[in-house]
């Protein structure tokens, strides 16, 4: 009788040590395929010129895992490794749209995927574009996305920036709805982070000289 008690106190410690974790970061339970389709962080931002040369955007580089766990844009919130991405990734999803709202903001003559000796080159890191959704009875959701650009021409390097940003459901940014499943929310709040970064992203592009 000792014995059993003994294994349902073990197993009730468990089951609240459990019930914690996922507490601490809900975006670990989440439901496969419910998330749907990315939201495109448009930015809307128009260049007040265009400059002469084209411009490669080159396939970003995932590098998320050696930045888990640090501070993210001066917040609690930290780089990690839960994303809704399903049947694609990160880097693709990224690669798109940053070609379309550079092309849409006509700061470069064009955009290409194609190389050339006269193209000026756009490099990526994605160092955080994840979701977390803490809590337990009240729950908290955040995009969060930390990004360096470096633009090249050749080997001289034009810009070299670290853009990050972090939104949350209770944002004024946050475009999605305060019901639905958590990786509905967790793709529109990575989108919304993202769309804020690419907010600064532009209109530093657009002052940068020489090109």
């Amino acid at each position: 009788m000792r014995r059993l008690r003994s294994a349902v106190t073990v197993a009730l410690a468990a089951s609240v040590c459990l019930l914690v974790a996922t507490g601490c970061n809900r975006a670990g339970a989440r439901i496969p395929y419910a998330s749907g389709s990315f939201q495109a962080a448009r930015t809307a931002y128009v260049a007040k010129s265009t400059a002469s040369r084209a411009v490669r955007v080159a396939a970003p580089v995932d590098v998320r895992e050696v930045h888990y766990g640090e501070p993210v844009a001066g917040t609690k919130w930290k780089a990690c490794s839960t994303d809704p991405f399903v049947g694609t990734s990160a880097a693709e999803i990224l690669a798109t749209e940053l070609e379309r709202e550079i092309a849409s903001s006509g700061i470069f003559r064009a955009v290409g995927p194609q190389g050339g000796s006269e193209e000026l080159v756009l490099e990526t890191e994605i160092r955080a574009m994840c979701a977390q959704a803490v809590g337990f009875i009240y729950l908290r959701v955040a995009g969060i996305t930390s990004l360096h650009f470096t633009l090249k021409d050749g080997e001289v390097v034009l810009f070299d920036r670290t853009i990050e940003r972090v939104v949350t459901d209770l944002d004024p940014e946050y475009t999605g709805g305060s019901v639905g499943f958590i990786e509905q929310i967790m793709k529109v709040l990575i989108s919304d982070s993202l769309r804020e970064v690419l907010r600064e992203l532009m209109p530093a592009l657009d002052q940068v000289e020489n090109m």
